[in-house]
């Protein structure tokens, strides 16, 4: 097939060298190069599949190129000291004592140690231009010499854990697909893959501009990415960065990252003196310190051992020792699989294991936050001293790690509490003979988990990220999880509580409070947030939490039916927040086809009966659709309706949230009629907007609650 001279393409006769061909591509009109790839995608000669192979593998890098920087920007980053990184471990004493054994383990190094100058690596015997396979070769030297010495002369005890070191260049970690120059692996288990890995070595010819480090910065974030992912016990992930003749340790922590000068290496020049041998001596020395260190010192928050697979935490709330135990007892727990839950490469995380705990299943909850944020485990004291329903029971909870490098971890052991709701739906929208249990589902949702919300408020909590995926059901009940972004109403909150609270996690509220009322108000998971979180306004209250229950109730409902795909509540979810809150408001504003607008399809009566209830609570006041409003003002203008909250709630529920109302169990049917009507007949329709101020009339001597009892 002859293609067509259009600068692109070389004619016959150009004499362009095949190999420059995708970088004409890349460079030329988008319009020409995609007309002209037309003609390359249908033909077979080696020729044109010679450009599709060139042209995917440039793609591919570039892909991967940005990848990395969107990662390496990302990351908060300081420099670091490396005494400095030795007092924060609290590693002083071991330090002193390994400096004064230690100063001989170079010393058959010394004479077999490279010069790196000109772009050339000299050796004793050889010269032959740097690469980075090069450097990588060294540093398993350095590496498997000081391995083999008999450690008992340089530290006070043979290591605990037993490392082995690997070259990863050409081959993929296991489970992976990244190819680190390095690997150091814990060596007492059987297979080497990335649940084993305790630090990752990465070589660069050149890398020691701003440029080129944050290059490298993003590859090695996506190592430590896949460590995170995989490991819940870690603190941070060291990785050993080589570039030029010097060597750096960067220290990837839930804040960010940490960059510490380790030194050289390797000669900077063939012209060879006492000083420079000193330092890399030093240098070396410093690392192998850091090397030999067991997992619970260097990267872990226990020790790492596939004989002892048990765990054991001392009972401390402020600081929590977790040890490893061979054998099972009333007060160890046995990891023995992961719910499945995102963790990023930084910031807030938690991870959520299935546990073997006194002979039977429970979960433990290991969850990493800014130390100037309360403990979950704290805002569920609060909540189990208010006596709130529908809350998970919490067996033990208490802090591993009080501040590491801004970032505080600490561990909830609770109940099983089932599967995500999103989890159920999704799995049982599709089967006709459990529609109706679904119903049945959502209408327990709503009703339980509002009446767990309004009880928390008036404990002292708001939730704050209420979402489909921490609503869950086990065995007909609900529960209502994940209280980290919690934040305490001090309006509300019992004093002698606060004070318990205080000085059991030695923390204190009233100055978490005020810090968090500075911060950005917008906390939850985007497709579930209320109008008013998505506009950033930062004053809170019960509402916002309701409101969110509205969208995960119907986001769930939207996987039955014919889309049965839930389409029209994930676009929604990819617009920006101020499309999203102006969308959620001109949905609502339609209150006889709200529903359909929300991608549902199909429901029964009774729980559109309850939805119906639910909308007039957050959008309509006085008889008067306040969505609009609810844009713009900071103060949460939506006030307590008791005649709504009774359809909602049930006459159960009702009493439990709302104890001092002066309405009575007897008035239950007479008030679901009378409203029931309401709904019906003033429902906002396309052509029939005016009807708004139809809408829940109430009796002129009904007040509204006060509803500052419910917010932040």
């Amino acid at each position: 097939m002859d293609f067509p001279n259009d600068g692109l393409t070389p004619s016959k006769n150009s004499g362009q060298p095949a190999e420059h061909l995708v970088d004409s591509f890349i460079k030329a009109q988008s319009r020409v190069a995609a007309q002209s790839t037309s003609f390359i995608q249908c033909d077979s000669t080696p020729y044109a599949q010679k450009i599709r192979m060139d042209f995917a593998k440039h793609t591919a890098r570039e892909t991967i190129r940005a990848r990395r920087e969107k990662l390496a920007t990302s990351l908060a980053g300081e420099t670091m000291e490396f005494t400095d990184l030795i007092s924060y471990l609290g590693l002083e004493s071991q330090y002193e004592e390994y400096d004064a054994k230690s100063a001989s383990i170079c010393n058959d190094l010394l004479e077999r140690i490279p010069a790196f100058e000109r772009g050339m690596l000299y050796t004793a015997d050889t010269e032959v231009p740097i690469k980075e396979n090069l450097l990588v070769q060294w540093f398993e030297s350095i590496y498997n010499h000081l391995e083999s010495l008999d450690s008992g002369h340089y530290i006070s005890s043979p290591p605990t854990t037993r490392y082995i070191y690997e070259n990863h260049e050409t081959a993929v970690i296991s489970g992976t697909s990244i190819k680190p120059g390095g690997v150091v692996f814990y060596g007492d288990f059987l297979k080497k893959e990335i649940d084993n890995v305790h630090l990752f070595m990465e070589a660069k010819v050149e890398g020691g501009s701003d440029c080129l480090f944050m290059e490298a910065l993003g590859q090695m974030a996506e190592y430590a990415h896949c460590v995170w992912q995989a490991q819940p016990t870690r603190v941070f992930v060291p990785v050993v960065y080589l570039y030029g003749v010097e060597m750096d340790l960067i220290l990837f922590a839930r804040s960010g990252y940490r960059r510490i000068a380790l030194g050289e290496y390797l000669y900077n020049s063939c012209v060879i003196s006492k000083s420079e041998t000193d330092l890399i001596v030093d240098s070396i020395r410093g690392l192998w310190f850091l090397l030999i260190q067991p997992p619970e010192k260097f990267g872990h928050f226990t020790g790492i051992s596939r004989l002892a697979p048990y765990l054991l935490f001392e009972d401390d709330k402020i600081s929590t020792t977790v040890k490893r135990a061979r054998k099972e007892s009333d007060d160890t727990l046995k990891i023995k699989s992961r719910i499945s839950r995102k963790v990023g490469v930084n910031l807030r995380t938690a991870y959520l294991l299935v546990v073997r705990y006194k002979g039977g299943d429970a979960v433990l909850k290991l969850s990493w936050a800014p130390v100037e944020r309360q403990p979950e485990g704290a805002l569920y004291d609060i909540l189990q001293r208010g006596e709130v329903d529908y809350i998970p029971h919490i067996y033990r909870s208490g802090v591993i790690v009080p501040d590491f490098l801004g970032y505080r971890l600490e561990y909830i052991l609770m109940e099983h509490c089932g599967e995500p709701l999103v989890s159920v739906f999704k799995a049982d929208a599709s089967d006709p003979t459990k529609k109706e249990k679904l119903f049945s589902d959502a209408s327990s949702v709503v009703q339980k988990v509002c009446a767990c919300l309004l009880q928390a408020a008036r404990a002292g909590v708001l939730h704050r990220d209420v979402s489909a995926g921490n609503i869950t059901l086990r065995d007909g009940k609900v529960f209502l999880m994940d209280w980290g972004f919690g934040k305490v109403i001090p309006a509300t909150l019992d004093g002698n509580t606060k004070k318990l609270v205080n000085s059991t996690w030695g923390i204190d509220l009233d100055k978490i409070t005020k810090n968090e009322d500075a911060r950005d108000g917008v906390t939850g998971t985007v497709l579930f947030m209320g109008v008013r979180v998505l506009m950033g306004l930062t004053s809170h209250s019960v509402f916002d939490d309701i409101e969110s229950v509205l969208y995960v109730v119907l986001a769930v409902l939207s996987y039955i039916g014919p889309s049965k795909s839930g389409t029209n509540v994930s676009e929604l979810g990819k617009a920006t927040h101020w499309i999203q809150a102006t969308s959620k408001i001109g949905c609502m504003a339609d209150g006889a086809h709200y529903l359909r607008h929300f991608g549902v399809s199909e429901w029964s009566e009774s729980l559109r009966h309850l939805l119906d209830a639910l909308r007039n609570i957050l959008f309509v006041k006085n008889g008067v659709f306040i969505g609009g409003n609810l844009l713009s003002a900071n103060i949460d203008e939506r006030a307590v309706d008791e005649y709504a909250f009774k359809i909602v709630l049930g006459d159960k529920h009702f009493g439990r949230c709302f104890p001092d109302s002066t309405l009575v169990a007897s008035d239950a049917e007479g008030i679901n009629a009378s409203l029931k009507r309401r709904f019906e007949t003033a429902a906002i329709t396309d052509s029939d907007s005016d009807k708004s101020s139809k809408i829940m009339k109430k009796p002129d001597n009904q007040e509204n609650t006060d509803p500052n009892v419910f917010s932040s």
